[in-house]
């Protein structure tokens, strides 16, 4: 996939509306910082690689493109580092709540992979990042589903169940 076509498909705000009318930059940035934890957990889980290796070294080779690509000077390092290290951290509890999302006969290993990785950052950052609007974590794993070309509904519906039981008060407050 081409760099300009990954750009206008994370920003579909500004494929739509145009260079002037951008989301905020500080929220490009952490949705810069989303897509590089779910690039590099992709990495990883198909490598096997040590995260304390790999982490430098992604950043090193592949964070000014993910921020060029979001049309930002560089990557938000805060949230890609404790969303990173949040999903290692939690790694057999996150498997095990996705496993819990799914229906009766499937299973994880039936997910592609990149699937799982959007999973796990989703849920870690509703778990462990309640600052950041429950809608707004929803809306950006639900657009980074379509930029891999998952099943955006899926996704979706995994995020949203979760979603549901982690932050109950701020949905009931919503109402």
């Amino acid at each position: 996939m081409s760099s300009d076509k990954v750009s206008s498909k994370a920003s579909p705000t500004a494929a739509k509306k145009g260079e002037g009318n951008l989301r905020p930059t500080a929220v490009r940035k952490r949705a810069a910082a989303r897509l590089a934890t779910v690039q590099l957990g992709y990495e990883i889980e198909m490598t096997g690689r040590d995260i304390l290796e790999a982490i430098p070294e992604f950043l090193t080779h592949y964070a000014d493109d993910i921020a060029r690509q979001l049309k930002v000077n560089k990557l938000d390092e805060d949230h890609f580092q404790a969303l990173t290290m949040g999903v290692h951290a939690q790694l057999k509890l996150l498997d095990r709540m996705i496993d819990e999302s799914l229906d009766e006969g499937w299973s994880r290993e039936r997910l592609a992979r990149h699937d799982i990785c959007i999973l796990r950052a989703g849920i870690c950052e509703l778990m462990d990042m309640p600052h950041i609007p429950v809608r707004a974590v929803l809306s950006e794993y639900a657009g980074m589903a379509e930029v891999f070309q998952s099943d955006v509904a899926f996704i979706n519906a995994v995020m949203d169940r979760h979603a549901r039981i982690l932050r109950t008060e701020e949905l009931a407050a919503q109402k």
